[in-house]
């Protein structure tokens, strides 16, 4: 079997010698390549189904590991001058855009250009561009910079319109995810925890802005709230470089690159894909292992719903997957050590502490490293707690300790509706989770009781997990959310990095060598018969040599959650 591989390895190295080689034979010169970023730009994005790339054409969208495989394969190419990054929709994350300027900061250390074309642009896609040389707009465009702000819904009073209440039993004001269902307004700890957020980010954007344009913080400030400007005045302003159309593009890479306008050659990636050096073929006897968890907590498998509701809409990462793939990573011998990237809010605190203790044990036998994409909050933060290392960017939301309960009462609903219930009931709190009346006094305590057990366990999971003292965590925790560089400095997070800087954490740690371009071992849990745990190990061991009703049911059903506080717009 080994042979057969070694000869299988040969095999394919020589095919890929031979079609580089008729590449480079038969190639034409490439100066610039076109390059788009749109969407979420994920960390790692999912191939779509055979089904979608045959019948939908559907492709692999761009995430910011394909990103920077592109750019890699671009700079080492000696021809190439630089990227054309043209950016339409964005809707990524802040810490997202964090690692977008890290890929281009590499790239442009190897002395390529970037030139950003921005057809439109509000605060979000022109900071992701401030990572260029330069950034170019058409010239009645309007550049939106008008900073930073945050919406907060709250749906209490509307429901009770509809005869709807909904109870909130939680650890601190200051866990205040259930206040958007409860009340009809702010309290004061979310207003003081969102304005000191919005206060950092905005100062963010300011610095940012200032250090990519050579521009004070003061003429920011100014500039950001005379937006929106026409890009002919954000060009004067020093916001942009220049002013114009996407056919006069040409003549300015060229000026940029020394050349004459019409011998520039400008290529989208997938004609410079099909001319560019293959990488080489690379088989490892040890890898990273790298397990996904992103979206809402939840039990069961991972999927993604079509509701447009918190915690039970969008993508899903379901307990069941996460613990399998990180049960394959365990047994797996060509893991060396493992990265748990972390993109979630939070959501069921059960499900968060079923995968904590697969994180445990895993983290016993092999190094656990975990990567914190925008948010890694709350149940995010609960499983993120027994690894060796936490690395997050400075924007990444993170910490939110603590968990709540919301208890829905249609009593008044059912009531309008002319709706009779007849209960027959044994037990004193048998009713504690029926939605048909308000709770008594002694299930309102019960449920009191079990969400501070369960707070209870989460802030012992975090101090032996981080080895911080009651002292130390208590002022940190009760649900108070907090940015990735707060939570260095207070002791939650270890490194301020992406997700290149953890898997180079992980490779030290299993003390691999250091290879920034290595390949990585993506475990996603699938499998038909799931794997059952192995026996907990004693010693840490040394770095090794769909239906609609379902959903709705869902949605009302009482449970306690680790959950970032709101159900914010921004």
């Amino acid at each position: 079997s080994y042979l057969m591989q070694l000869l299988f390895l040969l095999f394919a190295r020589f095919t890929r010698a031979v079609r580089n080689a008729w590449r480079r034979l038969v190639r034409r010169r490439i100066d610039w390549v076109r390059l788009s970023v749109s969407g979420a730009l994920p960390e790692i994005a999912d191939a779509p189904s055979w089904w979608q790339r045959r019948f939908a054409g559907a492709s692999v969208p761009l995430s910011l590991l394909g990103l920077r495989r592109r750019l890699q394969r671009l700079a080492d190419d000696p021809q190439v001058h630089g990227v054309l990054l043209t950016i339409t929709d964005l809707s990524a994350g802040w810490a997202t855009i964090e690692g977008l300027h890290e890929a281009l900061r590499s790239f442009r250390a190897g002395g390529k250009a970037v030139v950003a074309y921005l057809p439109a642009a509000d605060t979000r896609a022109y900071l992701a561009a401030c990572g260029a040389d330069a950034i170019v707009m058409p010239p009645t465009a309007f550049l939106n910079l008008t900073g930073v702000r945050v919406e907060a819904t709250f749906l209490g009073d509307a429901l009770r319109l509809a005869g709807l209440d909904a109870e909130v039993i939680a650890v601190s004001p200051y866990k205040s995810g259930g206040a958007s269902l409860a009340r009809g307004a702010i309290t004061p700890e979310a207003r003081e925890q969102l304005e000191r957020l919005v206060e950092r980010r905005f100062a963010a954007v300011v610095e940012s802005v200032a250090a990519a344009r050579g521009l004070t913080p003061e003429a920011v400030r100014e500039l950001i709230d005379r937006a929106p400007l026409l890009a002919t005045a954000a060009e004067a302003a020093g916001l942009l470089d220049g002013a114009l159309y996407e056919d006069e593009l040409d003549a300015f890479l060229a000026r940029r690159s020394g050349l004459e306008p019409s011998a520039l050659k400008l290529v989208n990636w997938r004609r410079a894909d099909r001319a560019l050096p293959l990488p080489p073929i690379r088989r490892e006897r040890r890898y990273v292992g790298v397990v996904r968890v992103e979206g809402a907590i939840a039990g069961g498998p991972s999927r993604r719903s079509p509701l447009p509701l918190p915690l039970i809409g969008g993508s899903q990462a379901g307990s069941d997957t996460i613990i399998q793939a990180l049960r394959q990573a365990e047994r797996d011998r060509r893991v060396a050590a493992v990265v748990l990237h972390i993109d979630s809010p939070g959501g069921d605190a059960f499900a968060s502490d079923l995968i904590w203790r697969e994180a445990l044990r895993l983290n016993r036998a092999k190094p656990l490293v975990v990567s914190m994409g925008d948010t890694a909050a709350s149940g995010g933060y609960y499983i993120a707690a027994p690894a060796r290392a936490i690395v997050a960017r400075p924007s990444t939301l993170t910490g939110s300790i603590g968990v709540y309960t919301v208890r829905p009462n249609a009593a008044r609903l059912l009531e309008r509706a002319e709706v009779g219930v007849a209960t027959i009931a044994r037990g004193a709190n048998s009713g504690l989770y029926s939605a048909a009346r308000p709770l008594d006094e002694g299930e309102r305590a019960a449920l009191r009781r079990t969400v501070f057990e369960i707070y209870e366990s989460f802030k012992a999971r975090v101090r032996e997990g981080r080895r911080l003292s009651d002292e130390q965590l208590e002022p940190v925790a009760g649900g108070r959310v907090w940015t990735g560089a707060e939570a260095q400095a207070l002791g939650l997070v270890d490194d301020l990095g992406g997700f290149p800087g953890a898997v180079a954490r992980a490779r030290a740690l299993a003390e691999l060598p250091p290879d920034p371009r290595a390949p990585i071992l993506l475990l996603r849990g699938g499998g038909r018969i799931p794997a059952p745990p192995r026996p907990f190990p004693v010693e840490p061991a040394p770095a090794p040599a769909g239906a609609l009703p379902a959903l709705l049911e869902e949605a009302l059903r009482p449970r306690v959650l680790a959950a970032l506080p709101w159900l914010v717009r921004e």
